[in-house]
């Protein structure tokens, strides 16, 4: 057995269902800021302690919330993605995504980090690939992976005996002619601890995605910002720069594909996924609801689309998904003239978007170093961080928003996460539950 060959086939995918530590959360969280703000600009306060290098912080690139409540920060200088709970502690168990390294050795710089309901974290580091860690497998512990199976053809009968290397395993797992009737598992130490470190889910190198992909090349592409579904959708949305040529900027979807079966240390069987290109949701144009040098994305629970992005003519975007036909059609949700969230006045370079439980609207701009808040309808609302000296932020360049509507941004030039909420109703001790 070629263990080598394994290795590229051992692309995973996601439990559906996770066993995982859940927050109290108290009704108040104490603001001590010593900044004062000034009336008319906005009502959130900042809250302390900031969290910078005294937690290991030092080029915070991006942000995201799990479900569990915990943050999980991109810090692309320490090549690592570091995880707080939301009183600032340390987890443990998470040691792995530190000094993270692609399948060569060499370091790899984390731009964007997601984490979907089944606790797959994903992350990009600007090139073609899409890193993924499970921490429910790794947590529970992998017990054994399948590395071949007997396939039997549905309207045939006849069977097919493959190995899980052989480059026909995933498309007979994914082929609904066929059934998997028989697996053989291996608990081969080497082989399950590369499905429990981070490894390629999506590789736009690969030909299977180049095929699907053929007028915008998948390995071409330059990925800057990445999000996840609500619910137990199996696919991942992605904005592809692709700066080499401007009118092959897009929006585009990466579907999951069977390709492992594994059973955990508590008897739990999972199938694993690999994303395959999946469709190319909308492409380059300079009106609204088209896609120009896209910086960052996000999705709300009702599977609408925002990103930014730093080329003409709009820099904010909405897009609304109409399932009525054959495929998915996405259409403007906002429109220029009547939304002020269009207006490119308000922005210098709006480098994150975030859209918190109630459809408001978050966007970190780094040149004017703000984060302004709008309305569902786009319309603005406020703006944090304005204090009576100007602003407490240097450079923002992500931000997030938990359910609490705590609000983190990644300052790059502070080297520190700040926090801001709306009101000092809350106290920042969380504890966690039995």
């Amino acid at each position: 057995m070629k263990r080598e060959q394994i290795y590229l086939h051992l692309l995973l995918a996601f439990m559906l269902s996770g066993c995982l530590q859940k927050f109290s959360i108290p009704e108040d969280i104490n603001s001590d800021s010593s900044e004062l703000f000034f009336a008319g600009d906005t009502s959130f306060l900042e809250l302390k302690p900031l969290w910078d290098s005294e937690f290991g912080i030092i080029d915070p690139t991006e942000i995201s919330i799990a479900q569990d409540g915990r943050i999980f920060i991109a810090d692309s200088s320490n090549h690592s993605i570091f995880v707080l709970d939301q009183n600032g502690e340390k987890p443990d168990k998470f040691s792995t995504l530190k000094n993270l390294r692609n399948e060569n050795g060499s370091f790899i710089a984390p731009v964007d980090v997601d984490i979907d309901e089944k606790m797959n974290i994903f992350f990009i580091d600007g090139t073609e690939k899409v890193y993924v860690w499970n921490q429910y497998w790794d947590h529970i512990g992998i017990e054994k992976v399948s590395t071949s199976g007997s396939f039997r053809h549905m309207e045939s009968g006849e069977i097919e005996n493959i190995n899980s290397w052989d480059k026909n395993w995933v498309s007979f797992l994914n082929d609904t002619d066929w059934m998997l009737v028989d697996t053989v598992f291996s608990n081969d130490q080497s082989i399950i601890d590369s499905i429990s470190s981070p490894y390629i889910f999506y590789d736009g190198s690969l030909p299977r995605n180049n095929l699907l992909d053929a007028y915008y090349d998948s390995g071409l592409s330059e990925f800057s910002g990445i999000t996840s579904p609500a619910g137990q959708g199996n696919f991942i949305i992605l904005c592809d720069d692709y700066t080499s040529l401007s009118n092959k900027s897009r929006i585009l979807e990466v579907v999951f594909k069977k390709s492992l079966l594994i059973e955990l240390k508590n008897g739990q069987r999972l199938w694993c996924f690999t994303g395959a290109f999946g469709s190319t949701i909308k492409g380059f144009g300079t009106g609204a609801g088209t896609v120009n040098r896209p910086l960052s994305i996000d999705v709300d629970y009702e599977g609408n689309l925002y990103y930014t992005q730093a080329g003409n003519f709009f820099p904010v975007h909405k897009i609304v998904p109409n399932f009525s036909g054959d495929f998915a059609v996405y259409s403007s949700g906002f429109q220029p003239g009547n939304t002020d969230i269009m207006d490119s006045e308000f922005f210098s370079l709006p480098m994150d978007i975030a859209i918190d439980k109630n459809k408001y609207v978050y966007i970190a701009d780094s040149n004017k170093p703000s984060v302004k808040v709008f309305d569902p309808k786009g319309k603005f609302f406020k703006e944090l961080g304005l204090i009576e000296s100007g602003s407490t932020f240097k450079k923002p360049v992500a931000v997030t928003v938990d359910n609490r509507g705590v609000v983190y941004v990644c300052d790059k030039d502070n080297k520190a996460i700040l926090r801001f909420k709306l009101s000092n109703s809350l106290d920042e001790d969380l504890i966690l539950d039995d």
